[in-house]
């Protein structure tokens, strides 16, 4: 599978849902996590179907190098505190990055925790979960759950006047700076 890249038009699609559990699907989803593996610079944490130009509301987290699978992800609940007033020293913060936007990082504000529904596979069915993330790990779902959705985390820094940064061999440097 090849990850897709901005400004692919595919990166901007709203996935269909998951509708059953089939041979095709469980073959997507182990090609997704070669994928996400695969990915060394830099090192994925998460990969959407909608990056590898597939139709489908799934993505996959590695957690503690344990990839887990999420269908049909649904958020019914979010923290009122966000990253910021969690983590309010900017040293502190984490940047996000993208396996489709190469080279590019930045702070997104986001829910500090959230409540996720969704479903995964398991012996050959699909189980739906209920599961309360937080920090770092809620940040990684959020991003991953805006693939979905055709919303990349530099549109959330662009509507934040945060500021985006670029890979350089000199290090980031602010893209204003360019």
């Amino acid at each position: 599978m090849k990850i897709l890249v901005t400004p692919d038009k595919f990166l901007r699609k709203v996935a269909k849902p998951v509708t059953k559990l089939d041979k095709k699907l469980e073959q997507q989803i182990a090609e997704m996590i070669v994928t996400l593996k695969s990915a060394t610079d830099p090192e994925g944490v998460g990969l959407a179907a909608t990056q590898v130009g597939l139709d489908r509301r799934l993505f996959i987290v590695t957690f503690k190098g344990v990839p887990e699978v999420f269908i049909n992800p649904e958020i019914v609940s979010q923290s009122q505190a966000m990253l910021s007033e969690i983590h309010p020293k900017k040293k502190d913060r984490w940047l996000e990055g993208c396996l489709s936007i190469v080279g590019i990082w930045g702070f997104v504000d986001r829910p500090y925790s959230i409540k996720l529904k969704y479903l995964t596979p398991e012996n050959g069915r699909l189980v739906e979960r209920v599961r309360d993330f937080e920090d770092a790990e809620s940040a990684y779902v959020q991003h991953e759950n805006d693939h979905l959705n055709g919303i990349l985390f530099t549109d959330h820094i662009l509507r934040q006047g945060g500021q985006i940064f670029k890979d350089t061999p000199d290090g980031l440097v602010p893209i204003d700076k360019i």
